[in-house]
């Protein structure tokens, strides 16, 4: 249940000979069945006639236009017992309302860019360690280990990032 990079899903594609679809879902909502993509892959079509999604700036709580990032939240539209109100996911993506080219009118929700409580400020710059980790697993020089440090200096932060560099890519060059 957590999201995969667009490289693992081709590898997974390649190495089973199958066509892999994202579906999104929350067990404090429906579990799997929120939303799901179509033959295009434009986006996860999120199931509307039974949640209303919203997108809400992680910091003010208030709604950004479509198309901006922020928090998904959801309302139960049909939930008779229980129903949750404005749930925080804490999950960050985008909708957009469009037609899809398969013809849904569903709205669609970009791939989750992480999470809002794994959202490091470093300098002013929101960093996503996810957008780190899925840009480290698509260059074949680096093995899938990292190390990512955060330390305030002097009242600045620094963020520093340490690769394993794969055997058949490592050099001398590289221990001088």
């Amino acid at each position: 249940a957590e999201p995969w990079t667009e490289s693992m899903r081709k590898e997974i594609e390649e190495k089973l000979g199958i066509k892999a679809y994202d579906i999104y879902g929350l067990s404090e909502i429906a579990g799997p069945g929120v939303g799901y993509e179509c033959e295009y892959q434009d986006g996860t079509h999120l199931n509307e006639d039974h949640f209303f999604p919203e997108i809400l700036d992680p910091v003010t709580s208030q709604p950004v236009k479509p198309g901006e990032t922020g928090e998904l939240v959801f309302t139960h539209l049909t939930k008779e017992g229980m129903p949750l109100i404005r749930y925080r996911t804490k999950d960050l993506t985008a909708l957009h309302y469009e037609r899809c080219s398969c013809g849904r009118t569903l709205v669609r929700m970009e791939r989750i860019l992480g999470r809002c409580d794994d959202m490091l400020i470093i300098r002013g710059v929101n960093v996503f360690p996810t957008q780190i980790e899925s840009v480290i697993l698509e260059l074949p020089e680096f093995e899938p280990h990292y190390l990512l440090t955060v330390d305030r200096i002097n009242n600045t932060d620094r963020m520093e990032l340490k690769v394993e560099v794969r055997s058949d890519y490592y050099s001398d060059e590289i221990n001088k």
